[in-house]
């Protein structure tokens, strides 16, 4: 949709000279709700950015150790955000606050989206750090 949307204003502004007032919106709503729905599937899956240059001189028990503790900080950052971000999603929903732009929505729904994301990743981070090889799975994914 977002190549669409985009391909469609490049179209319309510069063939057509009118171009829309609604397209930027609409992409920037596409990528906030594409990124936090995709990012439980990317935790569990193991993609997120990883530097394992120490982690990959450590001895196995080392390496165990490390890769749990990284998906306990994790976890912690994921469930800590979400939880901020939950409180202030109903605190949007109590004043209904929309967004600034053209196309105006309420904002507690693209929160609510945030926290899905976050809470889920976090939760995905717990139950990779609990695994019983997590360098593995890690591997594995």
């Amino acid at each position: 949709m977002i190549v669409v949307i985009y391909s469609y204003e490049v179209v319309s502004r510069y063939l057509f000279g009118a171009p829309t007032r609604w397209a930027s919106d609409f992409v920037s709503f596409l990528l906030l709700i594409t990124v936090f729905l995709v990012m439980p599937w990317l935790t569990r899956a193991g993609g997120h950015v990883a530097v394992t240059v120490l982690n990959d001189q450590l001895p196995e028990r080392g390496r165990q150790v490390m890769m749990r503790g990284g998906y306990l900080v994790g976890a912690a950052a994921c469930l800590c955000l979400g939880y901020i971000v939950y409180f202030e999603a109903l605190t949007l929903f109590e004043r209904g606050s929309g967004t600034l732009s053209t196309v105006s929505i309420p904002k507690w729904v693209l929160f609510a989206l945030i926290c899905y994301g976050l809470f889920n990743s976090g939760l995905y981070f717990l139950r990779l750090a609990a695994g019983r090889d997590v360098t593995r799975s890690a591997e594995e994914s």
